[in-house]
């Protein structure tokens, strides 16, 4: 399937979708939905980012599928931004947690640890 041409990460993400090793259609709309419009501007900013983490920070990260969509959508960011020297590693990772809930957090950083 499609996942043949895209890096390890990204063929993580979308073989995770529901919509995988069903209907492609179906699977196409879900993936454009995740590189939404401001994700695939040219020029990516500081300011992309933090509307991105406001936006995931407000809403309930559900189930694995709605993580991996939140760090793929952080990762598209924030990898250009590290690039230039917008932002450095640490940036990012503070960033990163900023855009999950404290409940989540601590869950993560459990099954981190264990």
């Amino acid at each position: 399937m499609v996942v043949k041409y895209v890096n390890k990460e990204t063929k993580a993400f979308w073989k995770r979708l529901e919509e995988y090793n069903q209907d492609y259609g179906m699977l196409k709309k879900k993936i454009m939905k995740a590189y939404s419009k401001t994700l695939l501007d040219d020029k990516l900013t500081v300011a992309h980012l933090v509307k991105l983490i406001k936006q995931s920070a407000k809403e309930d990260v559900e189930d694995e599928e709605d993580l991996d969509t939140y760090y793929h959508k952080f990762w598209i960011i924030t990898a250009d931004l590290v690039k230039v020297n917008v932002i450095n590693d640490k940036q990012r990772d503070e960033y990163f947690w900023k855009g999950i809930l404290c409940d989540l957090c601590y869950a993560i950083s459990n099954c981190l640890e264990a």
